[in-house]
């Protein structure tokens, strides 16, 4: 997918990696929307990176068609969606209130399945488009206080794989993005649960996993997009964990559904 000249619509733009992701599809000649809740952040990115700010909180029931309706009215139609936004969550089940669990699964799972829906259609007829879906290696095999996150992560890991199969011949690309903890105050904030943070621990001991650049996770997804290709899997040491994880999805898609790759 050529990114140039491409309307590229950037949700969690003002987290760690979504910063780093603005500034490398500006860098590419993106027509650029950015959106998160914060208009303030939202603002400086936009005026360093010469995107179109759309505050949203993706988690209202109303805010994925809004941001699609601002986005198109100035850049016009959607070419590239990346569904950067999420929220942490971290500790036992029965310790989350209500809102804070239907609030993880809003803005982590209703929110990109309904601006994929949306986006679906003008992309379909026009024969040109790419999904992006930021999931996470919690969403393959999840640490302790994770329960609710890496749920909301594997539901966005099973959608990417149903819709790869959907658009199959339609000129609508997808990548799954399956990635480890990164370097962000994301992350630091996760690590205070203290079941989780020695899980993390034992993981780096074991250098199963290491912390990501968020830099170095931009320019893989960056780079896949313009690509086509479908996963992006950091860091590289906990890839084949993924890719075993997902075998079921490989064996329907070529031996069932009779597609390679």
């Amino acid at each position: 997918m050529r990114l140039a000249g491409a309307h590229v619509v950037l949700t969690g733009a003002t987290g760690s990696i979504g910063s780093r992701l603005a500034e490398r599809l500006a860098g590419r000649g993106a027509r650029l929307t950015v959106t998160a809740r914060s208009a303030e952040a939202l603002d400086e990115l936009a005026a360093r990176t010469g995107a179109l700010a759309v505050p949203a909180d993706l988690a209202d029931e109303g805010g994925p068609a809004s941001l699609l309706t601002s986005a198109q009215d100035r850049h016009g139609p959607v070419d590239v969606l990346v569904h950067n936004a999420a929220v942490e969550v971290a500790g036992r089940l029965e310790e989350l209130d209500a809102d804070g669990l239907a609030a993880a699964v809003a803005l982590n799972v209703r929110a990109p399945l309904e601006l994929t829906r949306l986006a679906l259609p003008g992309m379909r007829e026009r024969r040109r488009g790419h999904l992006v879906l930021v999931s996470s290696l919690a969403g393959v095999a999840t640490f302790p206080g994770l329960t609710l996150y890496g749920a909301t992560k594997a539901a966005l890991t099973q959608a990417a794989a149903g819709l790869s199969l959907d658009l199959r011949g339609s000129g609508v690309g997808t990548t799954l993005v399956e990635i480890g903890p990164v370097s962000s105050t994301m992350m630091s904030r996760v690590r205070d649960h203290p079941p989780t943070a020695a899980a993390f621990t034992r993981a780096a001991r074991l250098r199963v996993l290491r912390d990501l650049d968020p830099d170095e996770v931009a320019g893989a997804v960056v780079a896949a997009v313009e690509a086509n290709r479908r996963h992006v899997r950091l860091p590289r040491r906990a890839a084949v964990l993924a890719a075993t994880a997902g075998l079921p999805r490989a064996v329907v898609r070529t031996a069932l559904v009779g597609i390679e790759g």
